[in-house]
């Protein structure tokens, strides 16, 4: 066992990862503290108002990038030796501008209507600002896929940080001037997004919007996003699905705490994101079935050692976040706690999943066991959220998690031989 992890070590992946890791853990922890110090400021209420617009902007915005994401991966990293990737850059960039801006509008123009039917009124003033959040979010989303396609890392993981860091320090100045509310949060979310983008944006190659797109480069690109952007979708609503379980059986405060829950452990799903940023181009570049699976095997270890160390390190944390949060959010540890194995399981099986995606290019699997994991999720959601509340939302992820890594496993198998 000792050569293995001595083995994973020393690889280039491990490297990469470094620095991937460490700017998702300053960029999270960065986050951590603008959450937290928003939910203390403005309360259970008024955060439970502000979990479900970003949960609003967060499944909007995978939704709308109909697997463009994957797709700059994809193809940027098969062509990152030259300037091959320009179309695909391009083609991805126009069409993330024409669909964040129309977003925008429409949740602009149909405010209101839209929050009565999800059946919270208090949220229709928000929903102007939750389009400005939605493009902001697409537009940065590009920036960090096209930095990770071309394993541009520390850029990638610059970006992460400072947006995060933006938003901080708007909080920061904006808490000397006015009284903060939900309404503020979602400016300050929306505005770091977009500032993040601008910033950026010097590190881009300019090249890219005067590149010609060819017929058969829109075919290949969609082609490959048509089931990507379906499972992206699905599984964003599955995701999502959760919180907005939540706020549909419980009160507005009760949602607050279960957010805050989530808040806390939110560092793992994007722990899962930093090792994929590094693993996602490697397979999508391996062209020999043993150099995958030498691959899989190195950063399944390393996968799973990260995440139990982060983990055990996130208990304490959590329990000083509570007491620092307030009487209000009491109630947020014992979901925390399962939310914390539910995530655990996902981001072991990172590796798998990116194999399954990126070399063996089965995204439509993804949609149909993101379907599968989804029904779990409602199912198990409409029978314990009314009997347990919070605690019953986080058993029912944990179940969905359990449900999702028993077909991933399964599927990798039958594949790999």
């Amino acid at each position: 066992m000792y050569p293995k992890i001595l083995s994973a070590l020393r690889t280039h992946t491990f490297r990469q990862s470094i620095i991937t890791v460490t700017s998702t853990f300053l960029a999270a922890g960065l986050g951590a503290v603008f959450y937290l110090l928003l939910a203390r400021l403005i309360g259970a209420h008024e955060y439970g108002l502000f979990s479900i617009s970003i949960t609003i902007v967060t499944l909007l915005v995978t939704v709308a990038d109909v697997g463009m994401g994957q797709g700059i991966i994809r193809f940027v990293a098969q062509n990152k030796n030259d300037t091959g990737y320009f179309p695909y850059a391009n083609l991805a960039f126009r069409t993330k501008l024409v669909i964040s801006a129309s977003l925008w509008s429409i949740l602009w123009v149909f405010a209101k209507p839209l929050a009565h039917l999800i059946r919270q009124p208090e949220v229709a003033h928000l929903l102007p600002l939750v389009g400005f959040g939605v493009f902001s979010q697409l537009l940065i989303s590009f920036n960090s896929a096209l930095f990770q396609a071309l394993e541009k890392f520390f850029l990638w993981g610059g970006l992460q940080v400072g947006a995060n860091l933006f938003r901080l320090v708007f909080l920061g100045l904006l808490v000397m001037f006015t009284p903060l509310s939900a309404y503020w949060g979602i400016i300050l979310f929306s505005l770091a997004a977009f500032s993040g983008f601008l910033v950026s944006w010097i590190w881009v190659d300019k090249r890219i919007l005067v590149s010609q797109i060819q017929a058969h480069q829109s075919r290949e690109f969609w082609h490959f996003n048509k089931w990507t952007a379906a499972f992206v979708i699905t599984s964003s609503i599955v995701s999502r699905a959760d919180t907005l379980l939540t706020a549909r059986f419980l009160t507005l405060s009760q949602t607050g705490v279960y957010a805050l829950a989530a808040t806390m452990v939110a560092f793992l799903p994007q722990l899962s994101g930093a090792i994929g940023a590094v693993t996602a181009p490697k397979f999508a570049g391996f062209s020999k079935n043993t150099d995958s699976q030498v691959y899989l095997r190195k950063a399944t270890l390393f996968s799973i050692g990260t995440s139990v160390l982060v983990a055990a390190v996130m208990i304490p944390v959590a329990m000083f976040v509570v007491r620092f949060t307030g009487r209000d959010f009491t109630g947020a540890i014992t979901p925390f706690l399962v939310l914390l194995g539910s995530l655990s399981i996902f981001t072991f099986l990172n590796p798998v999943r990116d194999s399954i995606l990126y070399f063996y290019h089965r995204p439509h699997f993804f949609f149909w066991v993101s379907l599968v994991q989804g029904l779990v999720l409602l199912v198990s959601g409409l029978i314990l959220i009314p009997a347990w509340g919070v605690l019953g939302t986080a058993t029912s992820v944990l179940i969905s998690h359990f449900v999702l890594a028993v077909l991933c496993v399964c599927y990798y198998f039958k594949i790999s031989r």
